[in-house]
């Protein structure tokens, strides 16, 4: 079994496209298309299984009161134990189905999707295909991935990534993408359906911002800054210390001197952007994320980490909104 991806009659259960997985040489397992709903979902599709909640009993034959396990129907494998009253499983279809309609909305493709550890979780990809006005010279592909667990003990994920996941291996990779405060996981108890109508008008909701992002960037790098402009828009996201403290007036500096870095550093270069609104914005957030224009406390991974939540959802998160709020109203 390569990378925890299932098999059943000595076929894998997964399925990908447009490139080949590097765990499938042959290509026995790639479409050259985006994959359809039947693929994964039709009477021979992929995902078409479902999965039982059943008596747990003790070794004299005795049925437990009050817990359960999950058991993959058509193959009759135990994959869980253990789940109270309240537990609630989903099928694959109830819970990832409704992508059909992101799909035939055009807000999404299926990128791939597959089985892992003989059912214990299922994943689907969606892939948000690049629209006409995004940068051809940005091959990042957006998605967003899903992944549901069938053994009691993990919440149902879903979180946009950039990684394209076709096993084990790369879910996981993908896991350390997601901003566990933004994205919470979705426990198999309560109103499933009421949790998963709010998820996808979630996905709805992040691709629309994009969308808005991507025409406030193309607004920015249209407009040529002046030298009195990149002063007042410095200015006023470092602000001049209100004291004359030595301390204060070197913090500030330093802060500039990165603003500078960023301005010079070659991904403020290139001829398209130059001379723009873009360029000031993009030296800003190049300054947050790899300058320092911020300190952060720790040493080793304990300071990693605190950089890291800082560019999330901190200081540095903070730092990129306003300079692009600022930079959009300096514009008009």
């Amino acid at each position: 079994m390569v990378a925890n991806i299932s098999q059943v009659d000595g076929q894998s259960e997964a399925i990908t496209t447009l490139t080949p997985a590097w765990w499938d040489s042959n290509k026995q397992y790639v479409a050259d298309h985006y994959l359809t709903s039947e693929e994964i979902w039709g009477n021979h599709g992929l995902l078409n299984h479902e999965y039982d909640l059943r008596c747990l009993f003790d070794e004299e034959g005795n049925e437990i009161d009050g817990f359960r396990r999950t058991v993959r129907k058509d193959t009759g494998v135990t994959l869980g134990v253990g789940m109270k009253k309240g537990y609630k499983v989903v099928q694959p279809r109830q819970a990832l189905g409704w992508m059909d309609s992101l799909q035939n909305d055009g807000v999404m493709k299926y990128a791939s999707a597959g089985v892992l550890n003989d059912g214990a979780q299922i994943w689907v990809l969606g892939c948000i295909p690049p629209s006409d006005t995004d940068n051809a010279v940005d091959d990042l592909r957006k998605y967003i991935l899903w992944i549901d667990d069938f053994t009691g003990s993990k919440s149902l994920l879903w979180f946009p990534c950039f990684t394209r996941v076709e096993c084990e291996n790369t879910a996981n990779a993908a896991k350390r993408e997601r901003d566990c405060n933004l994205f919470k996981g979705i426990r198999h108890t309560g109103d499933m359906e009421f949790k998963l109508q709010a998820a996808r008008q979630a996905i709805i909701d992040s691709e629309t911002a994009f969308q808005q992002y991507n025409a406030d960037c193309r607004k920015l790098i249209q407009t040529d800054y002046s030298v009195v402009d990149a002063k007042r828009y410095v200015d006023a996201l470092v602000p001049l210390p209100l004291t004359d403290a030595k301390r204060s007036a070197t913090i500030r500096e330093r802060k500039v001197e990165a603003i500078r870095d960023g301005m010079r550093h070659p991904s403020s270069q290139s001829n398209d952007m130059k001379g723009s609104w873009y360029q000031l914005y993009n030296a800003v957030t190049f300054a947050v994320d790899h300058g320092n224009l911020f300190s952060f406390r720790g040493q080793g991974d304990k300071r990693a980490n605190n950089r890291w939540k800082s560019l999330l959802t901190g200081d540095g998160a903070v730092m990129k909104a306003q300079a692009l709020d600022l930079a959009l109203t300096m514009v008009g």
